[in-house]
């Protein structure tokens, strides 16, 4: 298996400005760790209204992982949990 994703809740916090809590596309490699994640917050989107329907419910996943954070490195950007501090990683999905 290579890599996977799935929708993640990220915290932004800018100096001088309201936090900013939104959905993302988080990337992991083969074993879980964060290797990218989305810009931009998520959307749902769909060809049809079922389409649309099923990708709001995919989105809603996000809420059933803990909430993740930007945090600035030395060497760029890292996600962390909010509550722990850990750095965020994910399960990597079972195959059905």
């Amino acid at each position: 298996m290579s890599g996977f994703w799935n929708y993640r809740v990220i915290l932004a916090e800018e100096q001088g400005k309201e936090p900013l809590y939104q959905i993302h596309e988080v990337e992991y490699t083969a074993n879980g760790k964060v290797s990218n994640w989305s810009e931009t917050g998520a959307a749902p989107f769909g060809h049809d209204l079922d389409e649309l329907k099923a990708d709001a419910e995919r989105l809603k996943s996000a809420f059933e992982k803990p909430v993740l954070k930007v945090v600035r490195e030395a060497r760029g950007y890292e996600l962390v949990e909010l509550e722990s501090g850990e750095p965020a990683s994910a399960e990597p999905p079972t195959a059905s």
